[in-house]
């Protein structure tokens, strides 16, 4: 337990050291802001920022992506919808991790959210194709209304039991 606490407080204690080692100001004298919650916090003071903004999150979290992939892991981020179990088997069997994520569609200054997860997206497209996970999408689908007839699955107006003559 000790060395777990040890190790944390280093980790604490490291990244309180870099963050004095980051540039407070880019070559035009404009603030350069690191973190997304201190840009939204001064945009919510001043809606005319003018900074510059170095996604440090981003960057560590497409690292560590592809160092993940490099080892080998590779993992598909989506909703939980009927399917997902489903979905989340077929795609072991291709060595692939499923995890639930829900997305948001508001993006801050030059934040990026989800590098982790497109950096996955894309690694899983180049190994498999770009329509790999809609083609495994759909096959879950229709094993998941195959197997639960009496749920109705409407998508886009349409009731997919119909689709699939089940019903």
């Amino acid at each position: 337990m000790k060395v777990i606490k040890t190790l944390i407080l280093f980790f604490i204690l490291s990244s309180c050291y870099n963050k004095k080692a980051l540039e407070k100001y880019d070559k035009n004298g404009n603030l350069i802001v690191y973190n997304e919650q201190v840009y939204a916090e001064m945009w919510v003071k001043n809606k005319n920022l003018k900074v510059t903004v170095i996604d440090t999150f981003c960057i560590n979290q497409k690292e560590r992506a592809i160092k993940d992939i490099k080892k080998g892991k590779l993992v598909y981020f989506g909703f939980n919808n009927y399917e997902f179990k489903i979905l989340s088997k077929i795609l072991r069997k291709y060595g692939i991790v499923s995890k639930e994520t829900l997305r948001r569609s508001v993006r801050l200054g030059g934040f990026e959210p989800y590098c982790y997860e497109n950096e996955m997206q894309k690694e899983i497209e180049r190994r498999f194709g770009k329509f790999f996970i809609d083609s495994i999408s759909e096959i879950a689908k229709k094993e998941f209304i195959k197997e639960n007839p009496d749920i109705e699955y409407i998508e886009d107006g349409v009731d997919l039991r119909e689709k699939y003559n089940l019903k």
